[in-house]
């Protein structure tokens, strides 16, 4: 699962550059979201494992 949550995050990196080139604010701002709470879920599911 933490492979999924890199891949998701970095997917929604990708798409959060090209929005914000595209000054598509709302898709931006939402893709920062989901960079947040994948970014979370890495952190807990890294601790659990130790």
């Amino acid at each position: 699962m933490m492979v999924v949550a890199v891949v998701i995050g970095l997917a929604a990196l990708a798409l959060d550059i090209v929005a914000i080139t595209m000054q598509q604010w709302i898709i931006a701002i939402g893709m920062t979201f989901v960079i947040a709470l994948q970014t979370i879920n890495f952190l807990q599911w890294k601790k659990r494992l130790k």
